[in-house]
């Protein structure tokens, strides 16, 4: 199978990428003449997914083990195993580059050879790591990516999260987020994944960085890549839960029309271990603004207990999906917590800033 990929926010040709694998098997979401029937997304841990769209395979970060320094390839091998039994990897993408996201993700690029989207001091990093330089593509943000007939995924310059009371005026860590719109027969799906993000003033002020250049605002930007893909909002919202995430809903979820929030990044303070499965549980009552706000607006939270929890994502919505077969490759039970014992969070009580 071959994917187009358009960059057609900086670069008005399309380059056609061949050798990109199809997916393998026990995957729902064939596409026929009409597109994709659904989006399956799986969860394993921090703020890795990975979307199977049809033959279409997408990974987000792909962290296998936290506090790491180098890659893990033996670790990164089995997970991709495991994930092969409901699709593959064509696409690998990175939010920003941190201990607890961007460690592995250059060997996920090497070992799948996919085509890896980051941040050009995380395309450098890959190139000394011996990815080719021409399969690694350097995201400033306002991108459009089309990544077959079907799929398109817009990048947003968003901002990293920080402390509560602050204000980050560009100098952070370059940080992006993905909006996705997936055309099926019955309708265009739509979601939104970030892998950080402050709150607050930080979302409406234009972010500066230290050559002098306005990557603008982060709401802003979100809002072109909205506009750009001709519609309204986006259903699903993939962000969180860290220090301000409130702040983010309250600004998201009414600009956006957001109808489902999936929270992440969490499991991995205090390190994790994928084969010992989630160490301490997300809990809504660790944010009891956030859960007030989204209880408000109707709004559920969608989250999951264990590493490689699964989710089918089509026209009637999203739902939870069994991935019995994918986690006993990974010595996880079919259903809830373990093997591993379960703790608290270490965070618990620091979840939401004074004022929130």
């Amino acid at each position: 199978m071959k994917t187009q990929h358009c960059l057609s926010a900086v670069v008005t040709a399309c380059l056609v990428l061949g050798g990109i694998a199809a997916c393998g098997g026990g995957n729902d979401s064939s596409a026929g003449n009409g597109g994709p029937k659904n989006v399956r997304m799986t969860w394993f841990g921090v703020t890795n997914w990975h979307y199977q769209i049809g033959d279409l395979g997408i990974l987000l970060d792909g962290a296998v083990g936290y506090p790491a320094r180098d890659p893990n390839p033996a670790m990164v091998t089995r997970v991709h195993d495991a994930l092969k039994l409901k699709g593959d990897v064509d696409v690998v993408l990175l939010g920003h580059l941190h201990g607890d996201h961007s460690v592995d993700t250059p060997e996920w690029a090497k070992q799948t050879g996919a085509q890896y989207y980051g941040s050009k001091a995380a395309c450098a990093e890959a190139v000394t790591y011996g990815i080719s330089g021409d399969k690694c593509t350097s995201l400033y943000g306002g991108e459009k990516v089309q990544l077959n007939e079907h799929v398109a995924m817009r990048v947003v310059r968003w901002v990293h999260s920080i402390g509560c009371g602050l204000l980050q005026n560009g100098g952070g860590i370059e940080t992006f987020g993905y909006l996705f719109t997936v055309k099926t027969p019955d309708k265009t799906l739509t979601w939104y994944v970030t892998d950080s993000g402050a709150g607050g003033r930080d979302l409406t002020t234009d972010q500066i960085d230290t050559d002098g250049v306005n990557r603008g605002a982060p709401l802003t930007n979100l809002a072109k890549a909205v506009r750009d893909a001709n519609i309204d909002g986006f259903e699903v919202w993939q962000g969180g839960p860290e220090s301000r995430v409130v702040n983010q809903a309250r600004t998201v979820i009414p600009a956006f029309g957001v109808k489902t929030f999936m929270p992440h990044h969490y499991g991995a303070r205090g390190g994790f271990n994928i084969t010992q499965g989630l160490h301490y549980p997300y809990s809504e009552d660790e944010m009891p603004e956030l859960k007030k706000f989204l209880a408000s607006n109707n709004v559920p939270q969608l989250y999951s207990t264990n590493y490689f929890d699964a989710y089918v994502y089509d026209s009637t919505g999203i739902r939870a999906d069994g991935n019995a077969e994918v986690k006993a490759a990974m010595g996880l039970p079919a259903n809830g917590i373990g093997p591993g014992p379960q703790g608290t969070n270490p965070r618990a009580g620091d979840m939401e800033c004074p004022g929130d």
